[in-house]
């Protein structure tokens, strides 16, 4: 069987590069005289001269590891090298007289880094009616659809300590122009309709997230780019706490989920709002995070939240940075310098004093953004996170 054929039959194996050296090109030299390769990769020898020969170690000391033997004009030595190390070689006819010498460095190849996104959104609050449903909005950026699976979850959150879950939370997904373009009330029976062709159980099972109640909501929807909102409620105008989310079920494709955003009533104790993301891949990512409350007056929210205060918490709880009053920096934590001017240049400055925001550099990783109201106030006010260039 050829060797190719090989290779195609076990994936696992790799062929390395190759690096070519000149021996005794114009001189007693080899050229050049330093390479640096990775496990696996080898050097080839050319003899452009004659009656020289390429042996590991230094002159007198051979290691053994090769030895071309001397050879004349034309000849080719090929060594391959599968362990990271620094290894000298001489030319034992030319060494010790003419320093006709040599060094192959191996060592491991540099990762390539994953690009960094956000993998998966989530906010927590409470569900009333009218104005006061939760809105979920999400960019797809990119120049190919995202295959995503959005869900409503009220009663899985009764077992995590939280009262007063909606006890049956339904979805519905909206494009930039409004229109309606997917709903779901229990994820079991799948509404066909607008971008739904066919029943979506398996889909959603097959997805790893499927919600554990029956009564709770969720839509798997092939998206091409552009904005998108999902707006939860609940059967026959019942009010509680819910969790909506947003999970990139196809990372590896040309477009991300590119910000962010839940527009909620914040109230106290456990009906602040909480808005989480996963920064994934194996750089850090800049985000800011920024809370807006006065500025949704002028869009017919008579009751928003006149002054929201942002707290930012990773993966274990800790809190990283704060906020209260975007023109005022809460130095701490991940925060150590004004960010005022860098807020302004981000492009996503909120136009209010009272409103907060934070911009951080984030390792991959789990996050929280709490909102809540200076003096424990309440009302209407919209979560965002934007991915920074």
């Amino acid at each position: 069987m050829a060797i190719t054929s090989l290779l195609a039959l076990c994936p696992g194996v790799a062929t390395g590069a190759t690096v070519t050296v000149t021996v005794g090109d114009g001189g007693f030299v080899f050229k050049p005289s330093s390479v640096t390769i990775h496990p696996g990769d080898s050097v080839l020898w050319t003899f452009s001269s004659s009656g020289h020969t390429t042996t590991s170690g230094g002159p007198g000391m051979p290691t053994g590891l090769w030895d071309s033997g001397l050879h004349n004009q034309g000849f080719s030595f090929m060594h391959t090298f599968n362990t990271t190390g620094s290894f000298p070689y001489y030319c034992t006819a030319h060494g010790a007289c003419c320093g006709m010498v040599g060094t192959v460095t191996v060592s491991n190849a540099t990762p390539t880094p994953t690009p960094t996104q956000l993998r998966n959104i989530s906010t927590r609050g409470l569900v009333q009616t009218g104005n006061d449903v939760m809105i979920g909005g999400f960019i797809v950026q990119g120049s190919g659809p995202k295959t995503v699976i959005v869900r409503a979850i009220g009663p899985e959150l009764t077992p995590l300590g939280v009262p007063n879950a909606l006890a049956d939370p339904t979805l519905s997904l909206h494009d930039s122009t409004g229109g309606l373009i997917a709903s779901n009330n229990n994820w079991q029976t799948t509404i066909i309709g607008g971008i739904i062709a066919s029943n979506q159980v398996s889909a959603i099972q097959n997805s790893g997230h499927a919600p554990t109640q029956p009564s709770e909501s969720a839509i798997v929807a092939t998206l091409s780019p552009g904005n998108y909102t999902a707006i939860v409620s609940g059967v026959n105008n019942t009010v509680g706490v819910a969790l909506v989310e947003v999970y990139d079920l196809n990372t590896g494709t040309t477009s991300i989920l590119g910000n962010i955003s839940t527009r909620d009533i914040v109230q106290t104790g456990a009906n602040v709002m909480i808005g989480g993301f996963i920064v994934q891949g194996t750089q850090p990512n800049t985000v800011i995070v920024r809370v807006i409350g006065p500025e949704l007056i002028p869009l017919g929210i008579p009751n928003a939240l006149a002054d929201p205060t942002l707290e930012l918490h990773d993966g274990t709880g800790a809190l990283i940075a704060s906020n209260n009053n975007w023109q005022t920096t809460m130095t701490g934590g991940i925060i150590t310098s004004n960010q005022v001017s860098a807020i302004q240049n981000s492009g996503h400055a909120p136009t209010q004093p009272s409103e907060s925001a934070i911009i951080a550099t984030l390792p991959p990783g789990n996050y929280t953004a709490v909102v809540s109201g200076v003096n424990n106030s309440v009302g209407v006010a919209l979560v965002e996170v934007y991915d920074l260039p």
